[in-house]
């Protein structure tokens, strides 16, 4: 009996295995020929072909361009940010510095190809999101911030990872558009990689500073008192 669980178990594995590696075949498949054609020409039914499936198997793994899009940008930043934030927790780093590290990677990667990015951001604007099945490495580095008393903790860290990759993705985005906008070659004047960088990087720091702790955070100014507000209201004109 025992046998028969281990053999289900590692037929279970090999499975999950192959279809990993199916995956992964398609989506290098589907930047290839976007990297050539572009995303809008670029058909699925040429991306089940290149990939030797049919595809109904394609629409299993990805039923839409959106789909696919979103893998691959998305998975670009998620892969480089839990990369760069693991390493920051096996050394017990400054999560803001390995944050801003791999935001500067990021757009290193992205301004390489600007244009196809940014129509695939747009695809993935279209495209319907796909529900996070386990916490990523960017919940858990705020966790620990928490536990430190650098980051507050009203807010579960997995709400607060949400609001930090949409400030990240949004910042992308709009460096992305902008440079499109104004051209790719350097000598329009268009951004670059450090105007990248600064885009992503502004949203990125405004969310982190609304993260201290509340005792921490900038404090309003205190409201003047009625006598100070008749004394500083300005009179009639003559």
């Amino acid at each position: 009996m025992r046998i028969e669980r281990m053999s289900v178990g590692l037929s279970r594995l090999t499975r999950a295995s192959k279809k990993a590696r199916t995956r992964e075949r398609i989506l290098a498949n589907a930047i290839a020929l976007f990297s050539d054609r572009g995303i809008r020409r670029t058909r699925l039914a040429e991306v089940a072909s290149a990939s030797q499936i049919s595809e109904a198997t394609l629409f299993n793994y990805f039923p839409t361009k959106g789909r696919l899009a979103e893998a691959w940008v998305r998975g670009e930043v998620a892969a480089i940010l839990a990369r760069v934030i693991a390493d920051s927790l096996d050394r017990d780093g400054s999560l803001r510095s390995a944050i801003r590290a791999a935001c500067r990677e990021i757009a290193g990667i992205s301004i390489l190809e600007p244009a196809l990015r940014f129509e695939a951001w747009q695809e993935v604007g279209r495209a319907v999101g796909t529900p996070q099945t386990e916490e990523g490495l960017l919940a858990v580095g705020l966790r620990a911030e928490q536990k430190r008393e650098r980051v507050r903790a009203d807010i579960p860290a997995v709400d607060l990872a949400e609001i930090l990759q949409d400030a990240i993705e949004g910042g992308l985005i709009a460096g992305l558009r902008n440079r499109v906008d104004l051209g790719e070659g350097t000598a329009t004047g268009a951004p670059d990689e450090a105007d990248l960088f600064r885009a992503i990087r502004s949203r990125v720091d405004l969310v982190l500073d609304g993260f201290r702790k509340r005792n921490e955070r900038v404090s309003a100014p205190a409201p003047r008192s009625a006598s100070l507000r008749r004394a500083t209201r300005p009179g009639p004109r003559t």
